[in-house]
């Protein structure tokens, strides 16, 4: 074949030559966009993974620091509680200390008792 037969075939056949040259390059053009989506959809992902791995990292600090906040609380409530019992331990005693000053001023001296009784609720004393 010589160059004249190819010129002559393609210009005989140009709308054949033509359709399969658009094809090709509608099909290159089609493999490049998916590469492109592909990459995209990669680079995508690898983002989400590092937002996730942050979230998580930011999570776990959240959870050390309530964990962190709880154990200080529970000190303080443990704390707090000590502290009650041992109030209510003096302030009993202080009631029995009490109680036994008042059976004591009432066995001994009425008048005393009924004196003390009146200053404490501003009472009067009736007869």
């Amino acid at each position: 074949m010589t160059w004249a037969k190819v010129l002559q075939f393609c210009l005989k056949n140009w709308k054949e030559i033509l359709v399969v040259v658009s094809l090709l390059a509608v099909s290159i053009k089609t493999q490049m966009d998916y590469r492109a989506l592909n990459k995209a959809y990669e680079i995508s992902k690898e983002e989400t993974r590092e937002r996730i791995d942050a979230l998580q990292a930011i999570h776990s600090e959240e959870i050390a620091r309530r964990e962190d906040a709880l154990n200080t609380y529970k000190k303080a409530l443990r704390a707090l509680r000590k502290d009650y019992e041992k109030k209510q331990q003096e302030l009993e005693a202080e009631k029995q200390k009490r109680l036994q000053t008042y059976e004591r001023l009432f066995s001994h001296n009425k008048e005393a008792l009924s004196n003390e009784i009146i200053d404490t609720f501003n009472f009067e004393y009736v007869e």
